[in-house]
Parts: structure tokens; C-alpha cells; sequence
């Protein structure tokens, strides 16, 4: 009986020494240090997603069909306008060439000496040696001779530009993206070859929605971040007259690529500029999660802690931008702010 009430004692003796423990353990005030609000104008962005695309992406196709006897590209190669890329077997319209230029040869001999003739017949006719009618139709036969020549001409010139597109260049500077002939191949016109791309300057494609438009203009700058590449700005150089079937408005952003680390198809975070407001610029790390809202811990006269949930504006360069039921000149707990409670005593740390 008397151990039984020994055990009653020691545990009771222990459970309110444990008590005075925690009781001591709440009143301890926990060391802070603190930050001081001050507002601020904060320009606001709105995030979207966005991708590259190239202000000149084209398929190449032969002016003319033929066989490829010459391959002057590779994929990947850059090029220069009007540098030659592929070359299709100009035979047939270098033989083509070689008997009308002999058409040709033979046409003016023949003018010639129809030249020479109309010059007798005019000299017999002014000598009323012949009849008028006889010079008239050495006339008309050295027009028609005239004529000839002239069409062969014409015929020389098509076939000289035929030949001419035996060789197909680039229409402008740029990297062969692909290409999908090999030598020896038989092209048509509607054979694709090539796919020729330009780099600098690059644009972005992105969306807002309608209730943003009014912050859109032509020459805003956006922001425009690329995983494993950097952050780049960009001008905004259309805005899209029609919304599309979600009430979104496409935009485009010219950006400088001089290195050509931005190729089209590539994904990017778009930031772009809406309106300007006041803010207080804190700390990160004085932002804590509770739950699902974040919150601040707002240290009042009496060094007692109450939690304000806050709005975060945006976050950048280690600096939050809130907006909540705070005012100029309030302090907020920093260092520590993770282990506070509600109505908690602390000290300032100077």
C-alpha cells in the first residue's frame, strides 16, 4: 500500500515539474531580428508560356524538274543569300541552247542576205525598173525574216533562264535546317529539298487574355526566360487584331539572338508588364506557409506576434512584393519567423 503511494507521488511530482518546464519553455521570449515596411511602386507582370519561331522558315523547291548531279549543302550549313545549294542536270537544256543559238546563226545569214536583196529592188524600183509590188514583198519577206530572229531570241532567253534555275540558291541568309534529297535524286517542282531557316533576330508567340489587351501596345518590352539559357528582353511587334476561340490575344516579341542560342520550337516563360502599384518590398524568408495561405508575422507594442496573411504580388532577386492589412512603418519577424506561434513573446535582436 505504501509503495502503491509512493508511485502516485514521484509520477504527480514529475508531471508538474514537466509542466513548470513547458510553462517556463512559453514564456521564453524567442530572439528575432525584424524589418521595417516601407511601400513602394512595383510594375506587375503576367506570366504565360511562349514559343520561338523564325521571321523566315521556308521549304525550298526546284523551279524546275530534274536530276540532282550536285549537292553543295549540309544540314546545319549556314548560307548566304543566293549561295547555290543543289544543282540539277542541266544537259538537256544546254543542248536545247547549243541548236537554237545555231537557229539563231543561220537566221541572221538569211536576214542578211534578204537585207541585200530588198536594197537591190528598192534601187530597180526608184528606176521604175521593177513594180512596186515586187519591192513590197522583198520588204515583207526581210520583216518576216526580222521576226524570225526575234523569236529565236525569245526562245534563247527562256532557255537560259531554265538553265539558270538548274542551280538552286538560297533566297536568303540562314542555316539549312534539313535536308531531304540525296544526289541522284529525281526532283519535281513540288519536291521538297530544303528547309531554310533565319535565327537573328528570333520571335517569341505567346497569349493574354482579353481583360489584359489594354495593356498591350507595339515597342513594350517583355521579359522572356529560357531553361538553361538565360533571360532575354524582347519588343512586342504585333498584337493580334481577333481573340481565338478562349478570349486569348496572341502576341509576338522580337528578340536579338546574336548567338543563336534561341531556336524556333524552343519553350519560354513570357513576362509581360500590366499595371503599376503599391507594395512592400520584403524578404523571402519572412514569407511563411500556413496552411494554404501565406502569412507574415507582425510584431506588435507589447513584442507579442499576431500572423497577417498577405497577397504576394511577385517575387524576384530574393525580394517579396505583398500587398495586406499592414501599414508604413511596421515591423515583421525575419530571422526565426518559421518557428513562431500566434500571441508569442519575442525578442529584437539589434
Amino acid at each position: 500500500m505504501w509503495a502503491f503511494l509512493v508511485i502516485i507521488v514521484f509520477v504527480l511530482s514529475c508531471a508538474k515539474n514537466e509542466s513548470r518546464q513547458e510553462i517556463k519553455n512559453i514564456k521564453k521570449p524567442t530572439v528575432i531580428t525584424t524589418y521595417t515596411l516601407s511601400s513602394q511602386s512595383v510594375q506587375l507582370y503576367y506570366q504565360t508560356k511562349g514559343y520561338f519561331e523564325a521571321f523566315k522558315d521556308v521549304l525550298l523547291k526546284p523551279d524546275i524538274p530534274g536530276r540532282v548531279v550536285e549537292l553543295y549543302v549540309e544540314e546545319g550549313s549556314f548560307v548566304k543569300q543566293g549561295q547555290p545549294l543543289l544543282r540539277i542536270d542541266p544537259s538537256e537544256y544546254e543542248n536545247t541552247l547549243r541548236q537554237l543559238q545555231a537557229q539563231l546563226a543561220q537566221a541572221r545569214v538569211s536576214y542578211e542576205n534578204q537585207k541585200a536583196l530588198v536594197e537591190r529592188r528598192r534601187v530597180l524600183f526608184e528606176r521604175d525598173l521593177i513594180a512596186r509590188e515586187e519591192y513590197e514583198n522583198a520588204l515583207a519577206q526581210l520583216r518576216v525574216q526580222e521576226e524570225v530572229i526575234n523569236s529565236i531570241n525569245a526562245q534563247i532567253a527562256n532557255v537560259k533562264l531554265q538553265l539558270s534555275k538548274t542551280i538552286l540558291r538560297a533566297p536568303f541568309s540562314g542555316y539549312i535546317a534539313q535536308r531531304f534529297v540525296s544526289l541522284g535524286d529525281y526532283l519535281t517542282t513540288q519536291t521538297q529539298a530544303f528547309r531554310l531557316v533565319s535565327l537573328n533576330p528570333i520571335r517569341v508567340v505567346s497569349q493574354i487574355p482579353q481583360e489584359l489587351v489594354s495593356f498591350a501596345r507595339l515597342g513594350a518590352l517583355v521579359d522572356v526566360e529560357v531553361d538553361g539559357v538565360g533571360v532575354f528582353k524582347g519588343s512586342i511587334i504585333f498584337i493580334s487584331p481577333v481573340a481565338d476561340q478562349n478570349r486569348l490575344i496572341t502576341l509576338k516579341a522580337k528578340l536579338e539572338n546574336r548567338e543563336n542560342l534561341l531556336k524556333p520550337g524552343m519553350f519560354a516563360m513570357v513576362s509581360f508588364p500590366t499595371e503599376r502599384t503599391l507594395a512592400f518590398a520584403v524578404p523571402e524568408r519572412a514569407l511563411v506557409l500556413k496552411g494554404t495561405k501565406k502569412i507574415v508575422w507582425k510584431v506588435e507594442k507589447d513584442n507579442r506576434v499576431v500572423p497577417v496573411e498577405v497577397q504576394v504580388l511577385k517575387q524576384e532577386k530574393g525580394m517579396a512584393y505583398i500587398k495586406g492589412p499592414l501599414q508604413e512603418g511596421d515591423r515583421i519577424a525575419l530571422e526565426n519567423a518559421s518557428i513562431l506561434i500566434e500571441g508569442a513573446e519575442v525578442e529584437i535582436k539589434q
